[in-house]
């Protein structure tokens, strides 16, 4: 099927409790592991792109691979950009194919993060792509404190303000291992998931989803987190079959033999991710109330 835009994807998911996982993608593999993953287990699935990808390739090839195999797949597939630092960054996902974008702005002053965002909002709401704003610290590899978490009344003006159709707030999650950190345990902050999904009134986005314990999970989506990015968890799994292939094989190993057993094993990971975040079995239910929702 075609690319599934986001404020469908999210609306399905808010109504009924669940998340749809965001897999950042940086390379084919993990592209074709989470599309694979999303058929296997019938469910929603996002494609995460990230500005960092550009060292190596472009947005544009990216998506290409996932709207040809989103076009194959029998799931909705969405595609959406992940920590965009300009504005830039966001109008080249959106020309890539992204229906949401992020702008970054967490760790500027409020009105300053409301600017910048709002400078997004005004190129992305003609074409109906949605802008994902973040407010509260998230240092990377570290639990939060409760003075690091998203405050309800800024994150209503953040939203108000700026225009933004997506949260990605401080909540007790612990953003990231990428950069050589070691990750956290989360410590989800449920009752101030809740409170945000109600003040603000968008779909609530977690960030740095590897790691979170199942019960804590299916706790946030409950209160109203909609979409879990999740990179740290996925790409460890794929990292570490792609070194022990190489270890174990002479250097002019072809490469293709490697890749293989490292794509599956990132299948897997993001298989057992789609379980906890309760969107595993969710595709037919989303195609059957898109078919009702467009007549």
């Amino acid at each position: 099927m075609p690319i599934v835009s986001l404020d469908r994807l999210l609306k399905h998911a808010s109504d009924n409790r669940y998340a749809v996982g965001a897999f950042v993608s940086m390379n084919i593999e993990i592209v074709q592991a989470a599309i694979a993953a999303a058929e296997r287990q019938n469910s929603p699935v996002i494609i995460r792109i990230h500005p960092d990808s550009r060292q190596i390739t472009s947005f544009e090839a990216i998506t290409a691979v996932a709207k040809l195999l989103g076009g194959k797949a029998c799931v909705p597939v969405g595609i959406s950009l992940d920590h965009g630092n300009t504005l830039g960054d966001t109008v080249d996902a959106i020309r890539a194919g992204a229906t949401s974008v992020m702008l970054d702005a967490a760790e500027e002053p409020l009105e300053e993060n409301i600017r910048r965002v709002r400078q997004v909002v005004e190129v992305a709401e003609p074409l109906g792509v949605l802008v994902e704003a973040a407010i509260g610290h998230m240092e990377h590899g570290a639990v939060q404190t409760a003075d690091d978490l998203a405050d309800v009344a800024q994150s209503v003006k953040l939203v108000r303000e700026s225009g933004a159709t997506i949260l990605a707030p401080a909540i007790g999650n612990v953003h990231g291992s990428a950069h050589g950190e070691t990750k956290a345990t989360p410590d989800l902050a449920i009752d101030r998931i809740r409170e945000l999904r109600e003040a603000t009134g968008v779909p609530i986005c977690m960030h740095g989803g590897s790691g979170t314990p199942r019960e804590q999970m299916r706790q946030a989506t409950k209160a109203g987190v909609a979409m879990v990015i999740l990179f740290s968890d996925i790409i460890t799994a794929y990292n570490t079959e792609l070194k022990r292939v190489l270890d174990e094989n002479s250097i002019g190993i072809a490469i293709i033999d490697a890749l293989v057993p490292a794509q599956h094993a990132a299948q897997a990971v993001i298989e057992e991710k789609m379980v906890d975040l309760g969107s595993a079995g969710q595709a037919r239910a989303f195609n059957e109330w898109l078919t009702k929702s467009s007549a």
